[in-house]
């Protein structure tokens, strides 16, 4: 197998290979919200640093959301146009669940059970899922398993769910990854206590094709594979002008695009 991951959920881009020794190649992108000019740019750097053309792709995945709503709409759609052209399958990748397993080797080394990938989505709201970062008996593998819905929290909401949890065990450590951290850092260091949270470093914290391109290799040899018409953005929530239509407080002169 050959896959395409693409990753456009967050402020950078990235794009990666994965072939079926787990061997990953990358290229990413440095410039803020660059998504719309520079992933085929970002693309065709991740298949020369793989040696291989793009018709020799077996597979495309996307990390699907949450996240940015137009990143989002960029990378399924990029993904989709692959697929279709190259009449490879596709494969959705959730945002938070690449998140969760790139950063649960850190996690372990540093003490910490759960991982917890959060993504600001401001006003104190959050895309989020707590998970239990696992090391296999033989040390070279670690992965990342959901313990608590992946869903928008209220970062109160998220920080006393997890004193909860944390409280089922003793000691327990927590591994924050993700810009949640950028925005609602002060917040975690007030409601929990020193000792029990750790930080990603930056150049972990944010998303990255290459988390997303090792998620979609266990599931495409899961056979947990989409055509292009399947695959479908996970925005987690409405969009703000879609929330106002609703309440009817958006203006009438205003139009909201479909889906």
């Amino acid at each position: 197998m050959k896959i395409l991951a693409i990753e456009t959920t967050g402020k950078y881009g990235s794009a990666s290979v994965i072939d079926d020794d787990g061997r990953v190649f990358s290229a990413s992108s440095r410039e803020e919200m660059n998504h719309l000019r520079g992933m085929i740019t970002l693309i065709d750097e991740a298949l020369r640093e793989a040696g291989i053309t793009k018709d020799e792709l077996t597979h495309v995945a996307a990390s699907a959301g949450p996240g940015s709503f137009t990143g989002i709409r960029i990378g399924v759609t990029t993904a989709r146009i692959f697929s279709q052209m190259l009449r490879i399958p596709c494969i959705a990748v959730s945002t938070l669940e690449a998140m969760a397993a790139g950063a649960a080797g850190k996690a372990i080394s540093s003490g910490a059970l759960y991982v917890v990938p959060v993504i600001n989505a401001r006003r104190h709201q959050t895309y989020a899922g707590v998970y239990e970062a696992v090391c296999t008996t033989d040390s070279e593998h670690v992965s990342a398993i959901p313990v608590m819905e992946e869903r928008q929290y209220m970062i109160e909401e998220l920080l006393e769910d997890l004193r909860t949890k944390m409280a089922e065990h003793e000691d327990t450590a927590v591994f924050f990854t993700g810009d949640g951290i950028d925005a609602y850092g002060d917040i975690i260091r007030e409601t929990l206590p020193e000792g029990s949270y750790v930080f990603a470093d930056e150049e972990l914290r944010y998303q990255h094709a290459e988390s997303v391109a090792k998620t979609a290799l266990k599931k495409a040899r899961a056979g947990k594979t989409l055509t292009y018409d399947e695959l479908m953005p996970e925005y987690m929530r409405l969009a703000e002008a879609e929330q106002r239509l609703r309440a009817g407080t958006l203006s009438d002169r205003i139009r909201v695009p479909s889906k």
